[in-house]
């Protein structure tokens, strides 16, 4: 008997649940006049590869690549990147006219109907690589993960402390890989 009354307790709360649910507005047609929420609308469309690029060389200075580009954040290949699986791929270079200390600043992406639908921006340096971001055009509402936690699950990280001495030093500042016997 006692079951039976909590079950007929439930669906009795679950019916006015899904009532009450349903009448209810999931996001408002206009904000409140006393609404302190703050909300962004990109105005940009994105109608080619070049203002992409000019977009992206704004978004990420060459100080803020440099700073992202560290050796513990280099980018774990077992993550996924970018697929281009829609529209009409699109690429382009940052900074090509500048000396960086990098062998490419590039990002590629998809266009749909013209338009930048989402991209990829990534930083390569010998064997090394670095992926800035991953986004689409709503990414430019905000900014740029400059330093992120490098303990990431898409960051290769730190070599081991006995790896990390002047003697293990590539030329490019690098750590060497862990000498295995």
């Amino acid at each position: 008997m006692c079951c039976l009354r909590m079950l007929h307790h439930l669906i009795l709360n679950m019916a006015i649940l899904i009532t009450v649910w349903g009448c209810t507005q999931a996001v408002p047609d206009k904000p409140s006049e006393n609404s302190s929420e703050v909300t962004t609308e990109t105005q940009q469309k994105f109608a080619s590869p070049e203002e992409v690029t000019s977009a992206l060389e704004s978004r990420w200075s060459l100080d803020d690549i440099k700073t992202y580009c560290i050796p513990e954040r280099r980018y774990n290949p077992m993550c996924q990147n970018l697929v281009t699986d829609v529209g009409v791929t699109w690429e382009g270079a940052l900074h090509e006219n500048v000396p960086t200390g990098f062998a490419s600043i590039s990002w590629y992406g998809t266009a749909v109907e013209g338009r930048l639908h989402e991209y990829s921006l990534g930083v390569s340096r010998g064997e090394n690589y670095w992926l800035l971001e991953i986004g689409n055009v709503n990414s430019f509402d905000r900014q740029p993960r400059v330093a992120p936690d490098p303990s990431g699950p898409c960051f290769i990280g730190s070599a081991p402390a006995e790896n990390q001495g002047s003697g293990n030093s590539d030329s490019d500042g690098f750590v060497s890989p862990v000498k295995r016997d």
